[in-house]
């Protein structure tokens, strides 16, 4: 789990001092798809859709997760000015330990939440919990506020169910789903982050949907299930007040501009007989949906795990699981798959110049985490390297959180690890 940011409950203290006495700016704005605050202007045939579990991106670093080689789980945050990445704390004598924002998790007192509950609204981070309150913070993890929600609770007694974890973040406002009620209705609630105000939507408009993604001004997702069929798809206004059933859209994490990205099938609702026929663009602007086909790609049949976009291109490696070699376990020897070759390709948003830009048959992206980072010329993304010995067992020699340069070529030569200062 990707977790940031934490919360003393019950009988702990209402505020956190963090290990930083020098607050540091973060007012320019990076991908204005990736950051919640935005002016109306950015957000013409833009999709927005936040909450990433793998990185927060904000315009001068990216936050993520890594285990160091001593075992601890510890934030950090890359920095796009020099490339190195820092434990996310700022007090060169801190040992990110107790109350160090970076690491929290020594404290067994306090609640976590995760990377996707968490926004980045007017240089604060907005950090939404399930139980019922929200809570936010100075960019270096100073100056808590309890925005919304009691100031204590009763840490045997809450309810983590209270709001469903569907969030997500437009502007100034996050969009809060709720579980059933005590009448059994689902609600859709709207936080200003300004007024401080919450607004339960469906109360007032008697509308209710899952947000999924916001496009010029509207808001997009799904009903609530009920008896196993697959909700209706709905847009609405910001306000709820005039929601529409629409035809289903074929939405994905991976998105640039008006145009998401995911794999295109021969028969996308048999789950179990369907084949990857190649890449589809789903632009909302036009509402077409276009296919680049295996043959543009050059590829044979595939799923196609796609981890990355940007203003040109977008990156993707096919899946294929592979027998390497063995290992020892306390149960013997077991068998080791990898699920790809260490082949990462980038194609253009049109489907041409479809290039292989790194391959190492020794290499494997990381199955858990299929999302990476492009950063200028740099990319971030998990992965490890490995041989395999004469005597059939797999040997691992670096891995975790990697980073790769794109040349000029489009190639990139290696994958390293990323530098960690802490």
């Amino acid at each position: 789990m990707k977790k940031l940011f934490a919360l003393f409950l019950a009988c702990m203290m209402l505020f956190l001092t963090s290990c930083n006495q020098t607050p540091p700016s973060e007012t320019t704005t990076g991908n204005p798809q990736n950051q919640e605050q935005l002016q109306d202007t950015e957000l013409k045939d833009t999709i927005i859709r936040n909450g990433n579990r793998e990185f927060i991106d904000l315009p001068s670093r990216i936050l993520f997760e890594y285990t160091v080689p001593e075992g601890e789980e510890y934030t950090f945050y890359y920095s796009k000015a020099d490339g190195k990445a820092y434990v996310y704390c700022f007090d060169p004598l801190c040992d990110h330990s107790g109350k160090c924002l970076a690491n929290p998790r020594d404290n067994k007192n306090i609640f976590h939440t995760e990377f996707v509950s968490t926004f980045f609204i007017n240089n604060r981070f907005y950090v939404v919990a399930d139980y019922g309150q929200i809570f936010s913070m100075a960019f270096d993890g100073s100056d808590i506020r309890i925005e919304y929600g009691e100031e204590s609770y009763d840490i045997l007694n809450i309810n983590y169910y209270l709001w469903s974890q569907n969030y997500i973040a437009y502007d100034k406002y996050i969009y809060i789903a709720t579980d059933l009620d005590e009448n059994e209705k689902y609600n859709l609630l709207r936080f200003n982050t300004e007024t401080k105000e919450m607004e339960n939507l469906t109360e007032k408009t008697g509308n209710f949907m899952n947000p999924i993604f916001f496009y010029n001004g509207e808001v997009y997702g799904k009903g609530a299930r009920y008896q196993g069929l697959e909700p209706s798809w709905y847009k609405a206004d910001l306000e709820m007040k005039n929601m529409e059933v629409i035809e289903a859209l074929p939405v994905s994490h991976r998105f640039y501009g008006s145009v998401f990205f995911d794999n295109a099938y021969d028969n996308p609702t048999d789950y179990k007989n369907r084949k990857t026929i190649g890449i589809q663009a789903y632009d909302m602007k036009t509402d077409e949906k276009k296919i680049i086909a295996n043959e543009m790609l050059g590829l044979e049949e595939e799923f196609y795990t796609i981890v990355a976009t940007d203003e040109n291109y977008v990156y993707f490696y096919p899946f294929k699981k592979t027998l390497v070699g063995k290992r020892k376990s306390h149960w013997g020897d077991q068998d080791v798959y990898t699920t790809n070759e260490g082949k990462l390709y980038r194609v253009k948003h049109d489907g041409t110049e479809c290039t292989l830009i790194y391959d190492n048959p020794n290499f494997e992206f990381s199955f858990h985490y299929r999302e990476a980072v492009i950063c200028g010329d740099k990319i971030l993304i998990r992965g490890q390297e490995y041989s395999v010995g004469a005597d059939g067992y797999v040997v691992y020699h670096s891995g975790g959180m990697m980073i790769g340069t794109i040349g000029p070529d489009g190639k990139i030569d290696k994958f390293e690890n990323i530098e960690l200062v802490y």
